[in-house]
C-alpha cells in the first residue's frame, strides 16, 4: 500500500505528510496499517499486485492514535473483521468486506491492545490502567476485571487452546490467566503463573498457532530483548538479545517461522528465525542412542510425539481444525532424519 498520498483526510491537522502507520496486522488474506490519526488503510493479500487500497478513518477524536488492530473471522459469516483499539477509549470493529465500522463499544481510559477469543465470543483488553478487562466481544459489555497489574497495559494475546489468556504490562510483568477461573473465591483476579521481563515491559505478544508443533509465547518488551516462553508449564524460556527497540513480532500463518522487528537505523532490519527442534519431543537423549533405536523411536508415530505438545490433545485433533496450517505430514517430514523422510 502506498500511503504518501491519503485519499482520507484526519480531522485535526497533522505535521507529517501522509499516513503516519502506528500498527499493523495481516491474517485471513487482509492487510491493515492504522494511522496516529485514526487513518486506515486495507488491502486484500490475494488481489492483484497493483491492485488499489481501501482507507478510511475511525475517528475524528483530538487523541486519535490507532495503537492495535487485530484482524479475525466474523462468528456468525465467517467474513474478515479488523478490530481497532484506539486512544480515543474505543475498540471498533470493521468489516473488512464492506468497509463499515459495525460495532464501536467505548470504554473509561485508552486502550492499548486487545486480543479475541478462539470462539470470537470474549476479548481481553488492557490500557492505561493496571487492571485486565475481559469483555463481551459481540456487545463490549465488561465481564470480569482482574487487578494483579501494578501498571499500564500494552500487550495481550488469547491461546488457540480458548484457556490460556497472556497480559504484558510496564511493571515488567507477564500475566497468564486461565479463562477457566479468572478469579479466586473472593472475586480476585488469579493468575496461574507470573513472568518476569528482563529490561522493560513486554509490548508485544503472541502464541504460536494451532498446529505449528510445541506450544509457545513469544514477548517481546520494548527494547532489546524477546523471549520465548514454554506455553505448557512457563516455567523456561529462551531469550534474544538484540540492539535497539523493537517494533513487533510475529509468526508465520504455519507457525514455523517468527519475524521480529528492530528499528535500530545501522543494526536494525526484519529478523527471521525458524522453529526446529519439533523432532525430539518425546525421545529419550536421541544423540546417545544407536541409530536402530532411534529408527524405532521414530516408526512409534508423530501422534505419540505430538501429543501434549500442540494445542489439541491428539495430532489427528490438530489436523482437523479448520485453524490448522500444516498437515501431519508436513510436521513428520520435519522431524525425521534424513534416512526416514517419505513422500508427501
Amino acid at each position: 500500500m502506498d500511503l504518501t498520498d491519503p485519499v482520507v483526510q484526519p480531522a485535526n491537522p497533522v505535521i507529517f505528510p501522509g499516513i503516519q502507520i502506528s500498527t499493523i496486522a495481516a491474517d485471513h488474506n487482509v492487510l491493515v496499517a492504522g494511522g496516529f490519526c485514526g487513518e486506515y488503510g486495507m488491502v486484500a493479500l490475494d488481489s492483484p499486485l497493483k491492485a488499489d487500497h481501501t482507507e478510511g478513518l475511525i475517528t475524528t477524536d483530538m487523541n486519535p492514535i490507532t495503537n492495535h488492530v487485530q484482524i479475525h473471522l466474523n462468528r456468525h459469516s465467517g467474513q474478515p473483521q479488523a478490530s481497532f483499539a484506539s486512544n480515543d477509549t474505543c475498540i471498533r470493529t470493521l468489516d473488512c468486506t464492506t468497509n463499515k465500522v459495525v460495532a464501536h463499544h467505548k470504554y473509561d481510559y485508552p486502550v492499548n491492545c486487545s486480543a479475541i477469543s478462539p470462539d470470537h465470543r470474549l476479548r481481553v483488553i488492557v490500557g492505561d490502567n493496571q487492571n485486565v478487562i475481559i469483555c463481551d466481544a459481540e456487545k463490549g459489555d465488561v465481564l470480569q476485571d482482574l487487578s494483579g497489574h501494578m501498571d499500564y497495559g500494552f500487550a495481550s494475546a488469547w491461546a488457540d487452546n480458548g484457556w490460556h489468556v497472556a497480559t504484558g504490562n510496564q511493571d515488567k510483568l507477564v500475566k497468564i490467566w486461565d479463562a477457566r477461573m479468572w478469579t479466586d473465591h473472593q472475586g480476585i483476579g488469579k493468575p496461574i503463573e507470573d513472568i518476569a521481563c528482563t529490561i522493560t515491559g513486554a509490548r508485544s505478544l503472541r502464541y504460536s498457532p494451532l498446529g505449528s508443533g510445541k506450544r509457545v509465547l513469544v514477548a517481546a518488551e520494548a527494547a532489546d530483548m524477546v523471549s520465548v516462553i514454554d506455553a505448557e508449564t512457563y516455567k523456561s524460556k529462551q531469550s534474544f538479545d538484540f540492539f535497539g527497540e523493537i517494533s513487533g513480532v510475529d509468526f508465520t500463518p504455519d507457525g514455523q517461522t517468527l519475524f521480529v522487528g528492530i528499528t535500530d537505523s545501522i543494526r536494525g532490519g526484519i529478523m527471521e528465525f525458524e522453529k526446529c527442534g519439533s523432532g525430539f519431543h518425546g525421545i529419550k537423549d536421541p544423540y546417545d542412542e544407536s541409530r536402530a533405536h532411534r529408527d524405532e523411536a521414530y516408526e512409534i508415530g508423530f501422534d505419540e510425539r505430538a501429543s501434549g505438545l500442540d494445542w489439541k490433545k491428539t495430532d489427528a485433533e490438530v489436523v482437523d481444525d479448520p485453524r490448522s496450517r500444516r498437515t501431519a505430514t508436513h510436521r513428520q517430514r520435519k522431524a525425521a532424519q534424513p534416512w526416514n523422510v517419505g513422500p508427501f
